[in-house]
């Protein structure tokens, strides 16, 4: 596998996205062309040159050990100048050539005899058929070209990853930013609660006496109702583990992208417990930076 270094932290994200391209040298010179798009799933399509049919199933079993997802587009090319060749003559054919022949030179009256050059040149008497190796002799050379492209698929794909990541990461600190802001917020609410509730209540009872264990009731109830604390601290786990996914070996977009609904569904329970603008304000900012990491991890392998 090949690994990008980013903020000290080895990088093991691949994008499904790339392109790759290797060539081998041999009795058969053999090109292998990888492309790779956007997939839920691993597919593999593989353009082979018809002899070659039955390799496909062993190009299939090499990349699906070392790619997970995406769409793999696989283009076979192959040249062999240097392959022995077998001639086969169609002795059927040219025994009725022969006799048609005949036929002809006596209904038209022609001289001579039906000569062995003149067979020759009748269409379709030679099958020149080149003198392909086995299986067991052709996949060592072919592997060759075929591990050179999924190599360099796999750089490209893993120079995106950590294109992807790096955006994905800043957005995760912005996320984080928001939720010491919301953090802050929330110990001031409770504060400001206290005192709205105390000028209600002088109003409403002018010249009254305040009970001031009733108002600090309501207060302990609005502050039971409203605290996210236990929100914030799982927000605050998911972006930790969602940082480590970066150096994790075997990490798929679709686990980082259920880290995102998770914290997703914890930013919507802050903004339903919450009536505080300042606190919904920072709620939306965290789904929209949300929504565009789950924008990039659709590209994730």
């Amino acid at each position: 596998m090949i690994l990008k270094v980013f903020k000290g932290l080895v990088i093991m994200i691949r994008s499904m996205t790339g392109y790759g391209r290797g060539k081998s040298c041999g009795k058969i010179t053999w090109e292998v062309e990888l492309k790779s798009i956007n997939h839920r799933f691993l597919e593999i399509y593989v353009k082979l040159p018809r002899q070659w049919f039955f390799l496909e199933e062993k190009i299939r079993n090499y990349i699906r050990e070392r790619i997970s997802r995406g769409r793999i587009d696989v283009f076979v090319n192959c040249s062999s100048e240097t392959l022995p060749v077998d001639i086969k003559i169609d002795k059927q054919a040219a025994a009725s050539y022969y006799k048609k022949l005949v036929e002809l030179k006596e209904e038209v009256g022609f001289e001579g005899p039906v000569t062995l050059s003149l067979l020759s040149v009748m269409p379709d008497l030679f099958v020149v058929e080149q003198q392909f190796p086995e299986e067991e002799e052709l996949w060592p050379e072919l592997k060759k070209a075929l591990e050179e492209a999924v190599d360099n698929l796999i750089e490209m794909r893993t120079k995106e990853g950590n294109n992807l990541w790096r955006d994905i990461s800043s957005r995760l600190d912005v996320i984080m930013e928001r939720v010491r802001n919301i953090k802050i917020r929330s110990d001031v609410m409770i504060e400001e609660y206290r005192k709205k509730l105390q000028q209600k209540v002088k109003k409403i009872k002018e010249g009254l006496e305040l009970n001031e264990e009733r108002l600090e009731a309501e207060v302990v109830i609005f502050a039971e109702r409203s605290d996210i604390s236990e929100e914030l601290v799982r927000i605050e786990s998911h972006i930790a583990q969602f940082k480590n996914m970066g150096d994790a070996e075997g990490v798929s977009g679709k686990k980082m992208d259920f880290l995102a609904q998770e914290i997703f569904r914890e930013a919507n329970t802050i903004a339903s417990k919450s009536a505080d603008y300042n606190i919904t304000r920072e709620v939306i900012e965290i789904k929209s930076e949300l929504e565009k990491i789950r924008e990039q991890l659709q590209n994730i392998e």
